[in-house]
């Protein structure tokens, strides 16, 4: 990986991280107040996206800081390697040049293999939509399963969830779980008759996929449809291995190998997307990326800390390493967007979830967070209590639409206050003392209100993104996923980590295998410890 600088950051540039939150100690409100044109110098505007971070622990000390360890780091560098097509997935020897698909939207890509892919894609969606491609029983499809996990499910799935039917569309479903549960219940309202299933796979091995592909494959044989072939695709990196699966060789499309799982909406993986809204928002979407392709190409030619995704993986840096946060909230106040930090967790935490640096020695800093979170106002009555009055800090990212294509009189003013409010209160926070005035001023006795107060009081000085969109559209999607992508990115790189592997998963993978032949042969190999040995028992009893 370029940049994989064995002296990389030394430790006295960590140390001085925490020296500075030690000594960061202007409450954030003050910083307002001695500055009032601090919101202004402290966001960007994003193509269809305003992004305000001036409710962060920051000042011109602390970003120089941050800065001078990202070209610690080689940043810049990193990222030209990047955008230059070079393996920085070092470990699997594969590129990571996702602009490079997005930039297929406006015909200017020049890779054939790309092309190819998206020209397939297309035709298969206009095949499927136009009910040139039809069931084996001769009827056009009115339901389409798309069969993934992880990449080839969270991605589609936001999006399918977040943006509106087309016309015509058939109607999108989601399968991943191998719990036979997920299954039965979807097989219960589909029509077998007029249903396609994607078999969505990167190396068509996917033990939860092809589980959910041979139960499909069956319930169709079940619902009396005896020549099932023409109800199946498949999206692959492994053609081969989708045939040898019984798809036919029309049927199969193809995605380059380099394409990691969780970066892999951009590509054929989000066909769903195409079919459900409509290739045009499709382009849309990755016209969306693009944006965000786009300024940090220029930034990279001028001055690679005025891009925003930069700024927000600084941050990230800042409060893991400098305050020792392990945690992040993503508070989405949009309905549509109730499934982002699901897929955020993946991209962050499978992302970022090393101990190692990219040249496999050990990190000489701690790396990646817990993310997670909740829409709208729900989370105020779940969690925010927390986030308020709990012992640790914990950063928030507020994402709001301004406008709304579903208003309902009232609402959706009532849903913005809100997130305002509730990023507001985390930066101001109220005092014991203002809060036992207010008691008294309402006729409580001065001890009973001091008492009480000491309960209600908030700390404040909470920091907090706010990411405003324009609306929930293809492109504002677009731009919102580069932007997370980016920043992870940033962050991944000055820690010199690989974002673009995930080797964590593949051993539970490998001991699933052993431990469902000893489920089911009712043979415990003699090496298994005890507490797995006597929960097979029980499991097998």
């Amino acid at each position: 990986m370029v940049g994989g600088n064995k002296e990389g950051i030394q430790t006295e540039q960590w140390q001085r991280l925490r020296d500075l939150a030690h000594e960061c100690t202007t409450p954030l409100q003050q910083r307002f107040v001695s500055d009032p044109s601090r919101a202004e110098r402290l966001s960007a505007t994003l193509g269809p996206l305003y992004l305000d971070y001036s409710k962060h622990h920051l000042d011109s000390d602390i970003l120089a800081a941050l800065q001078q360890l990202a070209d610690s780091a080689q940043l810049a560098e990193k990222f030209q390697a990047v955008f230059d097509g070079e393996a920085v997935n070092n470990t699997e020897s594969r590129a990571a040049n996702y602009a490079s698909l997005r930039s297929w939207a406006d015909d200017n890509c020049a890779e054939t293999e790309i092309n190819t892919m998206y020209q397939t894609m297309l035709a298969m969606t206009d095949s499927i939509t136009g009910a040139d491609w039809r069931s084996a029983t001769g009827k056009a499809f009115t339901d389409v399963v798309n069969i993934g996990i992880g990449g080839s499910d969270f991605g589609p799935r936001l999006c399918c969830d977040a943006l509106p039917k087309a016309g015509g569309a058939p109607r999108l479903h989601f399968l991943a779980n191998i719990d036979p549960g997920c299954a039965s219940k979807l097989f219960e309202i589909l029509p077998a008759d007029s249903t396609l299933f994607i078999v969505a796979s990167k190396s068509f091995g996917t033990q939860e996929t092809r589980a959910n592909a041979q139960a499909a494959r069956a319930w169709l044989a079940q619902q009396g449809i005896a020549d099932s072939d023409a109800q199946f695709m498949a999206i692959t990196s492994k053609p081969s291995a989708a045939e040898a699966f019984g798809i036919a060789q029309d049927k199969i499309l193809q995605v380059p190998e380099w394409v990691g799982g969780r970066f892999s909406v951009w590509s054929g993986f989000g066909m769903a997307l195409a079919l459900h809204a409509g290739p045009e928002a499709f382009r849309a979407f990755l016209r969306g990326g693009a944006l965000v392709d786009k300024q940090l190409r220029q930034a990279l030619n001028t001055n690679l800390y005025q891009a925003a995704p930069v700024t927000l993986g600084l941050l990230d840096v800042w409060y893991r390493n400098g305050w020792g946060v392990s945690s992040q909230v993503i508070l989405p106040y949009e309905h549509r967007l109730q499934l982002l930090p699901t897929y955020l967790q993946q991209l962050f935490m499978e992302s970022a979830g090393k101990s190692v640096t990219a040249d496999g020695l050990p990190l000489r800093c701690t790396s990646g967070t817990v993310i997670w979170g909740t829409e709208g106002t729900n989370g105020q009555h779940s969690f925010h209590q927390l986030l308020h009055q709990g012992s640790d800090m914990i950063p928030c990212d507020f994402i709001a639409a301004r406008h709304s294509d579903t208003p309902l009189p009232g609402q959706h003013p009532a849903l913005l206050a809100n997130c305002l409010a509730q990023s507001l209160v985390l930066m101001k926070g109220q005092s014991a003392e203002e809060v036992s005035a207010q008691l008294q001023k309402d006729g409580m006795d001065a001890n009973n209100a001091d008492l009480l107060a000491r309960h209600k009081a908030m700390p404040g000085n909470k920091p907090s993104t706010t990411i405003l969109l324009d609306g929930v559209t293809a492109e504002s999607l677009g731009a919102l996923i580069a932007l997370y992508e980016y920043r992870l990115m940033t962050a991944s790189f000055i820690w010199n980590i690989n974002p673009f592997d995930q080797w964590g998963v593949e051993l539970g993978k490998v001991v699933g295998t052993g431990v469902l032949q000893a489920l089911e042969s009712g043979d415990t190999p003699p090496d298994m410890d005890s507490s797995t040995a006597t929960l097979l028992a029980k499991l097998r009893g």
